[in-house]
């Protein structure tokens, strides 16, 4: 048997099939969140997930009537919120926050996340510069 020219036939068939494998795409953040319309959102963390391409944390938020309703907030990489001095123990569970925020275009509970401030005002993280 000869193998002349068989291991980069096999590279080649590799690669292609590497290439139209399903993979989660990055989307871009205008694409997904309206940045034309920026408020704020106060609610008590739930839970922070630190996971990428974005971390997300999650809040509790009560609005004028009492009711309470979960929201999901985009922010950004692990990696980029490290080098900006951020860390996953700064934001535990139970602690109340305010965020600036762009809402998700498909109208969920769902937000990107630029800049987190305490109850109090003392900034926490901003995405935008050091804290």
């Amino acid at each position: 048997m000869q193998l002349k020219g068989k291991p980069l036939f096999l590279i080649s068939i590799l690669a292609m099939l590497a290439s139209i494998a399903p993979v989660q795409a990055h989307h871009s953040l205008v694409g997904e969140f309206d940045t034309s319309i920026s408020f704020e959102l106060t609610g008590t963390i739930t839970d922070v997930e630190w996971t990428n391409p974005h971390i997300w944390l999650y809040m509790d938020v009560t609005d004028e009537n009492g009711e309470v309703a979960p929201w999901q907030c985009e922010m950004g990489s692990p990696n980029q919120l490290i080098r900006l001095g951020w860390r996953k123990q700064d934001l535990p569970p139970g602690t109340v926050i305010i965020a600036q925020a762009n809402p998700a275009r498909d109208g969920s509970n769902t937000c990107s996340t630029r800049v987190i401030t305490l109850e109090d005002g003392t900034p926490v993280f901003s995405r935008v510069g050091n804290r």
